[in-house]
């Protein structure tokens, strides 16, 4: 029997991002782009019940954008030490109430390895490089282009979430995003 999955890791850059940042004159990133639909795929995760954390290695931009969305992040690179992504499983385990074998993550680097061949279910973009795709499902689009909108219909038809026809998942979607601010 498939095992269900109960949470979704993402990593952002390179995954809700085409993973390009822009520099001002200082060498500060000043901006990332970030495709709607992927908050709308968000939103409806949730909506089903199955939540969705962010461990990302990049606090810069990426804090700010998903506090406005009222949506959990994780920063694993602090003052200069980076911690492996790996190394918050037992915490999300206790947290969100499943096994590994119930989480998914999606990422698109070298240092989502560790994690991926720790959960359940890894996925990553399709530039991704070969060592990534190596122990990862690829999904088939690059990071940026709707990535979590295209995981959802994929987890849907392969029934490793619940389906739920629209007209009734719709409400909740709506009631989540008027909680965010933009």
């Amino acid at each position: 029997a498939k095992t269900m999955i109960k949470l979704i890791i993402l990593d952002v850059d390179g995954i809700l991002t085409d993973g390009k940042k822009y520099y001002d004159a200082r060498g500060n990133a000043v901006l990332k782009t970030f495709c709607d639909k992927d908050w709308t795929a968000i939103k409806r995760f949730r909506a089903l019940g199955i939540p969705v954390v962010f461990l990302s290695g990049d606090r810069n931009i990426n804090e700010a954008v998903l506090a406005n969305r009222n949506l959990p992040a994780h920063f694993n690179r602090l003052g200069g030490q980076t911690t492996p992504k790996e190394f918050y499983i037992e915490s999300f385990k206790s947290m969100y109430g499943c096994t590994e074998e119930e989480m998914l993550y999606v990422g698109d680097d070298l240092f989502d390895i560790g994690i991926m061949r720790a959960v359940g279910h890894a996925y990553c973009t399709l530039d991704s490089p070969a060592a990534v795709k190596g122990v990862a499902h690829t999904l088939p689009v690059s990071g940026g282009d709707n990535v979590v909108m295209i995981l959802f219909d994929i987890l849907e038809n392969m029934s490793l979430i619940p389906y739920v026809p629209f007209s009734e998942i719709m409400p909740k979607i709506i009631e989540l995003d008027q909680t965010e601010k933009f």
